[in-house]
């Protein structure tokens, strides 16, 4: 790595540093000008962060929540992968979902929530449900173009050469759908933690993250209200750095082998 590159990347660092003390700063700040009733300081809520952690029962909300969000993730994912190249190769297959999929563009997530407890009530199977409904569009929307938009002269190419289905697939359909799979996975999947907590507040599940910050509202616990809120952004960092990681380590690694 040449010493350009690296004085870019510390630069870019530094930046990002720079903006997260911006936002810490203005944190504190508010805090100062209103009640800590209303915006507790940055200090009060790491505290608050910390004793809702060495609680068992918030440990248990936690795994509950993040059980779930796997649990929609894993399904998302292969449902609109499967959808997705499914219809890539059959125009009937994606006109026949494009209602479903506009229907579920449009809806808000709060309307789609209700409809859904109205119906078939609450639980574990209707919270997931919810967010994998709410998520579906995005990585299926993506999975459909790449398998679209693959190159058509190397596609006849393969054909003149009787190349066959197998070796077509994972020479030129795999690394376009991997390639526009995988950052609309990072989209998703921060989506979906933050469509989850929403599904379990409204649901009304028993446990989980959004049972807590539902708690929280009712007792006025700002604090707790803040802290669950830093759990869920390190919940999504997390996530998505996992799948970044996974990205520059496989996917891309692969793809420049080939």
């Amino acid at each position: 790595m040449s010493n350009l590159t690296k004085l870019t990347r510390v630069s870019l660092w530094l930046w990002s540093t720079l903006g997260v003390l911006s936002l810490v700063a203005v944190w504190q700040w508010m805090s100062h000008l209103y009640s800590p009733v209303f915006v507790p300081s940055p200090r009060e809520t790491i505290v608050a962060m910390v004793g809702l952690l060495r609680a068992p029962e918030n440990r248990t909300h936690v795994y509950s929540s993040f059980y779930r969000i796997l649990l929609s993730l894993t399904i998302m994912s292969v449902t609109s992968i499967a959808l997705g190249v499914m219809s890539g190769f059959n125009p009937w297959i994606q006109q026949l979902l494009k209602p479903l999929k506009d229907i579920l563009l449009a809806i808000p997530p709060v309307a789609l929530s209700l409809l859904v407890i109205f119906i078939f009530g609450v639980g574990t199977v209707q919270t997931v449900t919810i967010a994998v409904m709410l998520a579906f569009p995005l990585l299926y929307g993506a999975v459909l173009s790449a398998v679209r938009s693959v190159d058509r002269d190397m596609l006849e190419m393969l054909r003149a050469f009787e190349v066959g289905k197998t070796l077509q697939l994972r020479e030129a359909y795999l690394p376009a759908v991997l390639s526009a799979v995988m950052p609309s996975m990072v989209l998703a999947a921060g989506l979906t933690v933050r469509l989850m907590i929403m599904a379990e507040i409204i649901v009304g599940m028993g446990t989980g993250i959004g049972h807590a910050l539902s708690l929280a509202r009712v007792h006025m616990a700002t604090d707790d209200i803040f802290a669950w809120m830093i759990v869920m952004i390190v919940a999504v960092l997390t996530i998505e750095g996992g799948l970044l990681y996974l990205v520059k380590k496989y996917l891309l690694t692969w793809q420049a082998g080939r």
